[in-house]
C-alpha cells in the first residue's frame, strides 16, 4: 500500500504566533509556511493531530509560535501578556441599554430629591 507524503503548513500573524495549521492535502502553499513533512494521519490531518495541544488555550490565546522554521510552545508569560493586551470588547446592546436605564433612574431620583426640597422650602414659607 502506498502512503502519500504530506507537508505540514502553518500560518502566522505579524508577531509570529501560529494562527492555523494544516497539510498540503487540504490547502495550497500560498500564505503558508512549511514546517515538516511525513506520512500518516499526523501529517495528513495536521490540524488535529500534529500539535500536542490545541492551537489556542481556553481564553482564545494562541499557544504556539514559529521560531527559525520550527513551531514551539509559547511561555505562559507570553500568553498572559497577549490576553492582558487584548482590546476591550464593545458593549452589547443589553449593556448599553442597562447603562442608559441606570442613568435615567439616577436622573429621576435626583429630580425627585429636588422637588421634595422645593416642597419642604415652600411649606416652611407658607406655614412660618
Amino acid at each position: 500500500m502506498d502512503t502519500e507524503t504530506c507537508k505540514v503548513l502553518v500560518q502566522t500573524d505579524d508577531a509570529g504566533r501560529v494562527t492555523a495549521i494544516n497539510s498540503d492535502a487540504f490547502v495550497s502553499g500560498d500564505g503558508w509556511t512549511q514546517i515538516d513533512e511525513g506520512e500518516g494521519d499526523r501529517y495528513r490531518h495536521a490540524q488535529n493531530n500534529y500539535l500536542t495541544h490545541t492551537l489556542a488555550d481556553d481564553r482564545g490565546v494562541y499557544r504556539y509560535k514559529l521560531v527559525d522554521g520550527l513551531v514551539v510552545q509559547r511561555t505562559q508569560a507570553e500568553m498572559d501578556a497577549d490576553y492582558a493586551a487584548r482590546p476591550t470588547p464593545e458593549p452589547t446592546e443589553e449593556e448599553k441599554e442597562r447603562t442608559l436605564l441606570k442613568a435615567q433612574i439616577q436622573a429621576l431620583s435626583d429630580r425627585n430629591d429636588f422637588l421634595e426640597d422645593c416642597v419642604a422650602e415652600m411649606a416652611g414659607i407658607v406655614y412660618a
